[in-house]
């Protein structure tokens, strides 16, 4: 089928795949419609091909009766060749003969160029497409040679000394699994028998029918090697690289030096190889590419000086000249005339060449691809054949061994089970040696457990506590043949003095006797005060220097405890206070209520507070302790009215004093943060609208107002934070102002 035509003119088609995944469809034309396109580029570094790109169609695709036989290739030809220097007609008939000039030498090296780069590209890529289809085509095809094939499978006869060791595999196999299996059927019986006062049965009626599955994944890889695959074959340097001919007559002149490659390179999932023509189409490169190679014309090209050609002068003075002489770069005209005629070019020059060898490229690639299919039918039907015998002879062999070890394994076990005790130990328990529910610290203890015995005779134990501060053997305890024993020992272990309550700690408990081997059992025990105190609650009131501590304690055990219980309170100013509690009731709580007074408002107002500790004690033994602190936790509202409650007692005038000080400084601070929020935003939130609320929320005495009207002028001078630097008051200064005039009685300040 011919190319299609647009206006006269043959339209060429191009289907690229980049990076074999995506295809795009680029449309190319010689001659006069073409000439128009790259003439209204002439200064753009896009080629206009790629502008065209913007508009794919449908690729078309040449019939061909030779050879090739592969899917349809998406390359039209250009039969006929584009117009001989549209360009430098169109530009530059009028102008200089040496700028004519310049423009044709780039025309026709140009036309030499997309004749030899493009063309050659043409030859390479038609030659590697065929051969790539030929390639895959032998390959599928020789892969399926039965002859091959054949002698493959028979070349196990040289492996029977690897395919020996299926039979131990099997056999090895065999035995563990009729070993593990025949045990456990022996064992099971036994296990069932526990308690119920009968003897388990001791004959093997039938073996259960074994279930293979062969633990060798691979068995020709394990034993004999890695077996080929297609692609390690057409990676193989030893193949004849050197048939494809097509890299022997490289044009290195034009085109480079040849690629380094192996047939991998040419094998494709579908046989069909696509060529990138992102680098030998685009004019641009192909300048770049005639410049970086040995050309003979490149003298003449260096030769290129510059000519003058009169144009119009910019806004000549009254009698000046209206033209002036301009420098013209030639190698510049050759450049653009270069780059804008290629394009004409490269597409016929292609399209020409591209089928010259692509029944030839076919008919190597197939002849290569069998050589390499044979290869790998023959080693891959070694390999299938190896590891079907391998898996046949490993499941024989495992058959015949499992029956035998089954049988063998139960008689011996059951025997084993019958004749020796086979003790367990279940349900290990701490008995506390004042049986109140609770280990204390130095306090001794014994232990309960079962004893299960699966076996036919019975045997005697004897029990140790270790992880413990002391500890003895219990005395022995004898348990018979499938039953079930409790052992409750006396006292034989004792707790640490010093372990601290609330403690976690490990205890193994290690049983041994005759006929059996040593069994431990592991636990972890907390160790715990029969009084503990659980918590401390304070709630400070800071205006009247004060607070309200409670101590809360429990009995953790299920007997009241052993001795009256009290608690001591002791604070940082080293005062100390005392509750008794007395006895307290088996997993009872109680509580001592201490009111902590005289304290000094400002040390409640300032972190970490007034510390306190709460001792307890169960009789003389001191037991634990908790501590807190009497600390405000709303300093927004304590301390204004700290500071209104001390200035209306004349007595508390210093600490009035002292608090006025310490509100000064926290608003001035605050003075300083408040534009994020607002006075009249979030009020609440302030010092000031604390002081405020204090304010408003009493009568004053005459001190008293005299108090805040002090604490109003001194701040009065942080108004001028809330004023900008064009002297603009905010509604945070209006606000501030307001409220100190309100702290001062009403009166202005």
């Amino acid at each position: 089928m011919g190319a299609p035509v647009v206006s006269g003119v043959p339209i060429l088609f191009y289907t690229i795949q980049v990076y074999r995944q995506q295809a795009i469809s680029v449309v190319f034309a010689p001659g006069g419609l073409l000439m128009n396109c790259f003439s209204s580029i002439l200064l753009s570094a896009v080629p206009c091909f790629a502008l065209l790109m913007a508009s794919p169609v449908h690729a078309q695709s040449v019939n061909n009766n030779g050879y090739y036989n592969g899917p349809k290739v998406d390359v039209n030809f250009v039969s006929t060749p584009p117009a001989q220097y549209p360009e430098c007609r169109e530009k530059y008939l009028n102008s200089t003969a040496r700028i004519f000039s310049a423009c044709s030498f780039g025309v026709d090296e140009a036309r030499r160029m997309a004749e030899r780069f493009g063309g050659g590209k043409g030859r390479i890529e038609g030659y590697l497409r065929g051969f790539s289809w030929g390639l895959y085509k032998g390959v599928q095809a020789g892969s399926g040679d039965s002859q091959a094939q054949g002698v493959g499978a028979a070349l196990n006869s040289d492996l029977l000394g690897r395919i020996d060791r299926a039979v131990k595999a099997g056999s090895d196999q065999g035995v563990a699994v009729g070993r593990s299996s025949g045990a456990s059927e022996a064992r099971t019986r036994f296990n069932r028998a526990l308690d119920s006062n009968l003897i388990p049965d001791a004959r093997l009626q039938s073996i259960p029918e074994p279930v293979f599955s062969s633990r060798i994944s691979d068995p020709y890889a394990q034993f004999v090697g890695q077996p080929e695959t297609i692609q390690g074959l057409l990676r193989d340097p030893n193949l004849d690289q050197g048939s494809i001919r097509i890299y022997s007559s490289y044009d290195s002149v034009f085109l480079g030096d040849a690629p380094k490659f192996n047939l991998w390179d040419y094998y494709f999932s579908d046989g069909t190889y696509r060529f990138e023509m992102a680098r030998w189409v685009e004019p641009a490169a192909a300048f770049q590419q005639w410049q970086a190679r040995p050309i003979d014309s490149k003298p003449q090209y260096e030769a290129l000086g510059t000519d003058s050609v009169p144009v119009a002068a910019p806004s000549p003075a009254p009698g000046a000249p209206t033209t002036i002489q301009q420098t013209i770069d030639l190698k510049d005209i050759f450049k653009k005339s270069f780059i804008n005629a290629y394009g004409y070019y490269v597409n016929y020059y292609f399209s020409q060449n591209f089928y010259t060898n692509l029944d030839e490229g076919q008919r190597i690639g197939e002849a290569l691809g069998r050589t390499v299919g044979t290869r790998y039918a023959k080693s891959s039907s070694e390999v299938q054949a190896f590891n079907q015998k391998f898996r046949r002879d490993e499941r024989e062999a495992y058959v015949q061994s499992y029956s035998g070890a089954y049988s063998l394994a139960f008689t011996q076990t059951y025997q084993d089970y019958l004749n020796n005790p086979k003790p367990e130990i279940d349900d290990f328990s701490i008995i506390d040696e004042l049986d109140d529910g609770i280990i204390q610290p130095g306090e001794r203890f014994g232990v309960s457990f079962k004893i299960k015995n699966y076996g036919g005779k019975g045997s005697m134990a004897t029990a140790r506590v270790d992880g413990a501060e002391l500890s003895v053997n219990s005395p022995e305890y004898a348990f018979g043949a499938l039953k079930t024993t409790v052992v409750q020992t006396p006292m034989i272990a004792q707790m640490g003095r010093n372990v601290s309550s609330r403690a976690n700690v490990r205890l193994l408990l290690a049983v041994s006797g005759s006929g059996y081997n040593s069994l431990t059992v592991q636990r972890t025990a907390e160790v715990i005060r029969q009084v503990t105190p659980v918590g401390i609650e304070i709630t400070p009131n800071v205006p009247e220097g004060k607070a309200l501590v409670v101590v809360k304690v429990r009995n953790n055990s299920r007997l009241p405890s052993s001795s009256s219980v009290r608690v001591q309170l002791i604070d940082s100013l080293g005062r100390m206070d005392v509750q008794n509690l007395g006895i307290i009731l088996a997993a009872q709580n109680a509580t001592a209520i201490f009111v902590v007074t005289e304290l000094n408002p400002l040390d409640l107002l300032r972190e970490p507070g007034v510390a306190v500790r709460a001792q307890m004690f169960l009789g003389d033994l001191a037991v634990d302790e908790l501590s807190g602190a009497i600390v405000t936790r709303a300093p927004m509202v304590d301390l204004p009215n700290a500071f209104a409650r001390a200035a209306q007692n004349p007595a508390e005038q210093n600490l009035a004093l002292s608090l006025l000080s310490e509100l000064r400084e926290r608003i001035r601070k605050e003075t300083d943060d408040i534009q994020k929020a607002g006075y009249r935003d979030e009020p609440g939130e302030t010092y000031l609208f604390g002081l405020l609320q204090a304010y408003r929320s009493r009568t004053h005495s005459i001190e008293a107002r005299q108090m805040f009207s002090s604490l109003a002028r001194e701040i009065w001078s942080f108004r001028s934070a809330f004023t900008n630097f064009l002297g603009i008051k905010s509604a945070n200064r209006n606000y501030f102002e307001r409220a100190c005039k309100e702290l001062n009685g009403g009166r202005k300040l």
